[in-house]
C-alpha cells in the first residue's frame, strides 16, 4: 500500500529541448538493453499506444523537480507539457484529478478498482486474468522475455474470445499492451546496480507499484497519458517511501 499522498502544484524547470533529448536517450537505452526482448507486439492493432506510453514515463521523469516529497499535479503538468511540445491533444488538467485517488485504489485492491467499472462481466473477467498473470510473474521473478511471451499469449487469447464484443476487447488489449510496455520500461530502468536481494526486493516492489497504477490507469481512463501519469506518480510514492 502506497503510504504518501501529498497534493501540491509545482512546475517542471528543465529546460523543455534538454528533457526531450534526455526522455528518448533513456527510452534508446532501453532498446538497446541486454539480453531484453522489445516489447512490440505487432498482433494487438493497439500496439502504437505503449509506444507513447514508455515516451511519456520517460519525459515525465527527467521533467519533474527533484523535491523531498512527490506532487501529483507536478507529475501531470509534465504530461501536460509533453502533449503540447509533441503537438498531440492536451487533456484538460481535470482529466487528470482522479489519479492520485486510482493509484490508491490500484495498490490498495486493483481487483477491486476492476469490479467497480461499469464494464460487462466478460470484460472484468479478462481484465481480472490479466492482473493476477502479472502478480504471478512478479512473484516468480520472471525475466522480461518470459514476461512478455506470457502478456502476449493472454492478448491473442482476448483476441480469440467470442464473449467480449469489440469495445471490450479494445478495453482488455490496451490494458494488456500497457502492462507489456510498462513492465518493459521499469524492470530495465531498475535494474539493481549490485545483485543484492536487498536491492532486487525495493526495485521489484516499485515495478510492482507502477505497473499496477499504470493497469489501474487504463482500465479506468482508456489514456495512454493518464495511464502514465499514474504510473510515473506510483513510482515517485514508493521511491520516497522506500528510497
Amino acid at each position: 500500500m502506497l503510504l504518501v499522498f501529498i497534493i501540491s502544484l509545482s512546475a517542471c524547470k528543465k529546460d523543455s529541448e534538454a528533457v526531450i533529448s534526455e526522455g528518448e536517450n533513456k527510452i534508446a537505452l532501453l532498446r538497446s538493453a541486454s539480453d531484453e526482448v522489445s516489447p512490440e507486439n505487432s498482433e494487438n492493432t493497439y500496439d502504437s499506444i505503449g509506444f507513447w506510453h514508455n515516451k511519456i514515463v520517460a519525459y515525465v521523469q527527467n521533467c519533474k523537480s527533484v523535491t523531498d516529497t512527490p506532487y501529483v499535479e507536478a507529475s501531470t503538468q509534465c504530461v501536460l507539457r509533453f502533449c503540447r511540445e509533441m503537438q498531440r491533444i492536451e487533456p484538460p488538467v481535470s482529466f487528470f484529478s482522479t489519479v492520485n485517488q486510482t493509484v490508491r485504489q490500484s495498490n490498495e485492491s486493483i481487483e477491486t478498482l476492476i469490479a467497480n467499472c461499469p464494464y460487462e462481466e466478460p470484460v472484468k473477467a479478462a481484465l481480472d486474468s490479466l492482473v493476477q498473470l502479472i502478480k504471478r510473474l512478479s512473484e516468480s521473478n520472471s525475466p522480461y522475455p518470459v514476461i512478455k511471451a506470457m502478456i502476449v499469449d493472454f492478448e491473442s487469447r482476448v483476441m480469440q474470445n467470442s464473449l467480449l464484443n469489440p469495445e471490450g476487447r479494445e478495453i482488455a488489449l490496451k490494458a494488456a499492451l500497457i502492462a507489456r510496455y510498462s513492465i518493459y520500461y521499469w524492470i530495465n530502468t531498475l535494474q539493481p546496480p549490485a545483485p543484492a536481494a536487498a536491492f532486487k526486493f525495493k526495485n521489484i516492489v516499485k515495478w510492482i507499484a507502477a505497473v499496477t497504477s499504470d493497469i489501474g490507469g487504463a482500465i479506468v481512463s482508456g489514456s495512454v497519458e493518464y495511464a502514465a501519469d499514474c504510473s510515473s506518480y506510483a513510482y515517485d510514492l514508493v521511491t520516497y517511501s522506500m528510497p
